[in-house]
């Protein structure tokens, strides 16, 4: 529920947050084709070899699939790496809108013709477009909410990921069968639909009131903080929110320009908060969901799995179904425990599936019923419990001066456990000359990670459910460790609470809320507190509007948080 002064707010930042998505829509379509395409007959014939076992056949070797999948990572990752300077020179809106038209460029590449060179480099740039999309598209989501609704929202974006990839594997299962080119050009074509989407959408939308208080464009950050929150540009609530990112982004900028070794300075906790970043975006990687995403139709097939195609399409609805209730657990239950939990049960199923190989052997029908099931199971705990949580993680952490850089490095680092992931899981697994055919075994290498990545939770990250970017600062600053997190009480003001001012009168007749005399409310009576050595009757109300209007540039403006004592 939004605090009662923001009432019927809520809306457009939905709506923004809702059609940033499909950003990851473009992400998880762009990733979950190829492993379709990878099982397609007339692919393998256009970029494989012959086959010399069955005559008239052809087949990837796995150096060759090993370079689609993987280039496609190395772009992901030089995209996200860039998009720090892109954000914070042209802005998230506009930077969206670039990315978008590099990754159309790329995809164009890859449907010119057949050739394997041109067709890895296309993957490499399209890789760069939506790599800088993944990474700006958290980034502005988590600008432009509500600090209630951030969770959720960013949360949003894996969840559109997983329906990216659902559709994927269902357009891959319709144009299979197709004679011809086809078959696998057609899951490529699509690819421009949603960048079209998003280009057009990004044309109109707001850019973010942070970035653009950061440029110095006070006017434009409070028409289009009106935008995002739909009230009136000289409401209270966007004169307090206004303010406070302004109080934020003035003593950020006076401490110099951001260059990217402060990502990993001593100065606000960052360092601390980049390694946090960092095993976040890793452990998106090495909890093994891409490897399903990338390879799981071809691995089943391998694994003796009939009808492969339709076991990824139950595996990819499974991961899209599940990921909706994590966007309301994430913040009832909190950043901490649900991945804590989560994490586990990732590693839980993966190690089932894995003893389950050994103890039955890879030929035995239980061996692949426990297969199919347990991967599902697992895609469903991760969906939910993982990959959401960790991407809300990322998006949160930083302070504003080195968010768009330190969030650049963290889902950089990301692409780079999937670049290492995609370029050596056909060696681990295939059953092809100079692979280790390791199998199902393979999943105690993700097993075993994400039992090191609950650990991590529990031991280092904090929790930020319901808390604003600002207060987020103050938490990693004043709170000592992650254990004492949850417990951590923000500065604030009265509104933020969501109590009318009916409610604050009868608190404060009660004697339950006591205010110092510099808070800020709107048409509230003042109580002073005992410490400050006054009495009720010192009580007085203050014109908020005669206060914004004499008094700009008045620390009073500022002055909208209550000390914790009181």
């Amino acid at each position: 529920m939004a605090p009662l002064f923001e009432k019927g707010s809520l809306g457009p930042s939905i709506l923004i947050g809702a059609f940033t998505t499909v950003g990851g829509i473009l992400y998880g379509y762009d990733t979950g084709i190829i492993a379709g395409i990878l099982a397609m007959d007339t692919f393998k014939e256009d970029y494989g070899k012959p086959d010399p076992t069955h005559p008239g056949s052809f087949y990837l070797p796995s150096a060759r699939k090993s370079l689609i999948v993987s280039i496609l990572a190395a772009g992901l990752f030089s995209g996200a790496f860039s998009t720090g300077y892109l954000a914070d020179r042209k802005g998230r809106r506009k930077g969206l809108i670039v990315a978008c038209l590099v990754f159309m460029f790329g995809v164009s590449m890859q449907v010119a013709r057949v050739s394997i060179e041109l067709f890895a480099l296309g993957r490499f740039v399209a890789g760069f477009g939506v790599g800088s999309v993944s990474s700006l598209g958290p980034l502005y989501q988590a600008e432009i909410a509500p600090k209630h609704l951030r969770g959720a929202i960013t949360a949003g974006y894996h969840t559109a990921k997983t329906l990216g990839v659902l559709i994927a594997s269902l357009v891959d299962n319709g144009s299979r069968n197709r004679d011809g080119k086809s078959s696998y050009l057609i899951p490529i074509y699509l690819q421009f639909l949603w960048a079209a989407i998003l280009v057009t959408g990004f044309i109109f939308l707001p850019e973010s009131p942070r970035f653009l208080v950061k440029q110095g464009h006070i006017g434009s950050a409070r028409k289009a903080l009106a935008t995002i929150r739909h009230q009136d540009e000289d409401n209270i609530s966007i004169s307090m929110e206004l303010a406070e990112i302004e109080a934020a982004v003035e003593l950020e900028q006076s401490l110099s320009n951001v260059k990217l070794k402060d990502c990993f300075g001593k100065e606000n906790r960052q360092r601390y908060r980049m390694m946090i970043g960092l095993v976040a975006g890793a452990m998106s990687q090495l909890v093994g969901v891409n490897f399903i995403k990338y390879f799981g139709t071809d691995f089943f097939l391998q694994a003796g799995v009939t009808n492969s195609f339709l076991v990824s399409i139950a595996t990819n609805l499974v991961s899209f179904c599940m990921t909706l209730p994590s966007l309301y657990l994430v913040e009832r239950l909190g950043r901490r425990p649900f991945l804590v939990v989560g994490l586990f049960g990732c590693f839980v199923t993966q190690y089932v599936i894995a003893v389950t190989g050994l103890v039955f052997g890879r030929e035995s029908e239980i061996a692949k019923k426990i297969l199919v099931s347990f991967t599902i199971l697992y895609i469903a705990v991760e969906s939910c419990g993982a990959g959401p949580p960790l991407l809300v993680v990322m998006g949160e952490t930083f302070p504003l001066r080195t968010r768009a850089k330190s969030l650049a490095l963290s889902i950089g680092c990301d692409y780079v456990f999937n670049f290492f992931i995609s370029i050596s899981t056909p060696f681990l697994v295939d059953n092809s000359p100079g692979s280790l055919n390791l199998g199902t075994s393979v999943f105690f290498i993700w097993g075993t990670a994400s039992l090191l990545g609950s650990l991590f939770v529990l031991l280092f990250v904090y929790e930020t459910k319901g808390l604003t970017l600002e207060q987020i600062d103050s938490l990693y600053m004043t709170c000592p460790s992650a254990w004492h997190s949850s417990s951590f009480v923000p500065e604030t003001n009265l509104l933020d609470n969501g109590l009318s001012d009916d409610e604050i009168a009868v608190l404060n007749e009660q004697g339950n809320i006591r205010i110092g005399k510099n808070d800020l409310v709107d048409s509230i009576t003042l109580a002073s507190v005992d410490t400050n050595g006054l009495h009720d009757t010192d009580a007085e109300s203050i014109d908020v509007d005669q206060v914004f209007e004499e008094g700009e540039g008045d620390p009073l403006l500022h002055s909208f948080r209550r000390d914790r004592d009181d």
